[in-house]
C-alpha cells in the first residue's frame, strides 16, 4: 500500500539530483522536468514511453527519491505543480457571502474534492478491497463520530446485494463485535484520520482476532493504515470553512459508491438480491401518482 505524502521541493530534487541518476532514470526525470503538469495526469506508461524507456526506470526513480512507486511521485508532484493546492480565491466562503453563492462554492469545492482523491487513490489497492469483500464469510463496518453516516450508507448498500454485513451503532458494541470476527472476516474501518481512539480500539479487537481489516481513510501515516490489510486512502485537503470533515464525508461516501457498483457486477446474485429488496422498499410506500 502507498501513502499520499507530500515531499516538498521535488523539482528541485529532480534537478539537484539528475547527475546522480542513472542514465535511464535521468530520461524520466527530464520528462517530468519539461512539462509537469500534463506528467500529473500521465500514466506511468505514458510517461516511460515519452522517455523512451521501460516502466521499471520509472519505479527505481520513485524509490531513490524515497517514494514507494509512481503513483506517489506523481501525487507529490501534483502537489507541488498546484493540481492540489490550496482551494483558490474563488472558493472562500465570505462573511456576507449571499446564500446563493455559498450554494455554488460549496458545489464546486465538494466537485474539486472529489476530482484530487481520485488522482490520489491507488486503483490496485481498490480492486484488492473488492476481492476481500467478495471473499469474506462476514463483514462488519465499524466508525465513530462523523464516519457513521458513511458507514451506514455502506452497510445499506452492500446489504442490497446481499452482502453478509453488519454493524453496530455503539462503540463499545463494535469493540465486542470486532473481537468476535474471525480469519475469513473482514473488519471495514472508516475514519477520517485513522486516528480515533474509540475505533482503533475495535481495530485493535480485529486484528487480535486475525480478521482481514479493510481501511478507507484520508490520511496514509496512521495507526489504521499501519495494522490495515488493504488501504483505501482518499486524500482529502478541508477548506477553512468546513465542519466535521464536510469533503471528507462526500468523497468517502464516493468510495463507498464505487465499491457498491464494482461488488454488484462481481457478485452473480446481486440483481436477484435488489430486485427482492426493492420489492420490500416498494412496500412500504403509498400508492401515489398525478
Amino acid at each position: 500500500m502507498g501513502t499520499q505524502t507530500a515531499h516538498p521541493g521535488l523539482i528541485g530534487r529532480l534537478r539537484a539530483e539528475l547527475p546522480t541518476l542513472s542514465p535511464k532514470e535521468q530520461a524520466v526525470a527530464r520528462v517530468l522536468l519539461e512539462d509537469p503538469r500534463a506528467m500529473v495526469r500521465a500514466s506511468i506508461r505514458e510517461v516511460a514511453r515519452a522517455a523512451g524507456v521501460s516502466t521499471s526506470a520509472a519505479t527505481r526513480l520513485s524509490r531513490k527519491l524515497g517514494f514507494r512507486d509512481f503513483r506517489e511521485l506523481k501525487v507529490a508532484l501534483a502537489l507541488e505543480v498546484g493540481s492540489l493546492s490550496s482551494l483558490p480565491p474563488s472558493l472562500d466562503v465570505r462573511p456576507h457571502d449571499a446564500p446563493e453563492l455559498v450554494l455554488q462554492k460549496v458545489f464546486r469545492a465538494e466537485i474539486q474534492a472529489l476530482e484530487e482523491a481520485l488522482l490520489g487513490m491507488d486503483g490496485k489497492a481498490f480492486a484488492q478491497a473488492v476481492d476481500l469483500l467478495l471473499g469474506a464469510r462476514r463483514i462488519g463496518i465499524f466508525a465513530v463520530g462523523s464516519s457513521v453516516p458513511v458507514a451506514l450508507d455502506a452497510y445499506y448498500r452492500f446489504l442490497r446485494i446481499g452482502l453478509p454485513v453488519f454493524m453496530t451503532p455503539e462503540t463499545h458494541m463494535q469493540t465486542v463485535a470486532a473481537s468476535l470476527l474471525g480469519p475469513e472476516d473482514v473488519g471495514f474501518f472508516i475514519s477520517h484520520t485513522g486516528r480515533s481512539r474509540e475505533l482503533l480500539e475495535s481495530l485493535e479487537e480485529a486484528h487480535r482476532a486475525q480478521a482481514w481489516i479493510l481501511a478507507l481513510t484520508s490520511f496514509a501515516q496512521s495507526p489504521l493504515v499501519g495494522k490495515a490489510t488493504v488501504a483505501l486512502v482518499a486524500p482529502v485537503r478541508e477548506a477553512a470553512f468546513r465542519v466535521e470533515a464536510m469533503a471528507t464525508r462526500v468523497v468517502h461516501l464516493a468510495v463507498v459508491d464505487a465499491l457498491y457498483v464494482a461488488l454488484a457486477l462481481r457478485k452473480p446474485e446481486a440483481a436477484w438480491c435488489l430486485a427482492r429488496t426493492q420489492e420490500a422498499i416498494d412496500a412500504q410506500r403509498i400508492p401515489g401518482g398525478r
